[in-house]
């Protein structure tokens, strides 16, 4: 019997392994949405038909370093206590996060995802890097907030890395708010660049060593 707490499932890792036979089995994709989380690490090294967990709790981390998702990885409305370890992963679909928070980092670094990223209106402590990745898409950061943070004696300063990606879409960074820096360089972006009231602790958001394909938007 699985518990609830304010209507969300409270879910071991028993629980999760057996939801990811389930849907492997049915063919469909893995639905951890709505529940109460400890933490998510990659038991297998692929997901088939996606990963769903649009408005759960994670009360520790996520890492999935090096799996292949083939499908969604949907975070909408989620909030993670702790850190998104995505680094050199494969999404054969889309990353969502809009609304989410992330009180710890998010790192993305490495990964290669074949739709979209949309972060609309994320809230992350820390850091967020999607840096050395490959986005097939658009990657949609708008009304995003990048936050700084502390761990222990260390201040983590609240940077956006984005250098050595590759973006065959678009980037849109309109009204995104980071408290440390806004790392471009070496982007390639093969669409349109949107920096409305985009925000940074530098004066200037510098894309002189950014491979620019479409128009800057401001």
């Amino acid at each position: 019997m699985i518990n609830l707490i304010n209507k969300k499932r409270v879910l071991g890792q028993i629980e999760i392994i057996r939801e990811i036979n389930a849907s492997e089995k049915e063919g469909r994709e893995v639905n951890l949405s709505n529940s109460i989380i400890p933490d998510l690490s990659a038991i297998y090294d692929k997901v088939k038909g996606g990963l769903n967990l649009e408005n759960s709790e994670i009360k520790n981390s996520i890492f999935l370093s090096e799996i292949t998702i083939y499908g969604d990885l949907n975070l909408k409305n989620s909030i993670i206590e702790g850190s998104l370890y995505l680094g050199n992963c494969k999404i054969k679909g889309d990353l969502l996060f809009e609304n989410a928070k992330i009180k710890g980092a998010a790192n993305l670094v490495g990964s290669e995802i074949n739709g979209n990223i949309n972060a609309k209106n994320a809230t992350i402590f820390g850091f967020l890097a999607i840096n050395k990745a490959k986005i097939d898409g658009d990657i949609l950061l708008e009304d995003v907030k990048i936050k700084k943070s502390q761990y222990e004696k260390l201040i983590i300063r609240g940077d956006l890395l984005l250098g050595n990606t590759m973006i065959n879409g678009g980037l849109d960074l309109g009204r995104l708010s980071a408290e440390g820096i806004i790392d471009m360089e070496n982007t390639t972006i093969n669409n349109n660049l949107v920096l409305i009231d985009t925000k940074s602790n530098s004066k200037e958001i510098d894309i002189s060593a950014t491979k620019l394909e479409g128009k800057k938007i401001i």
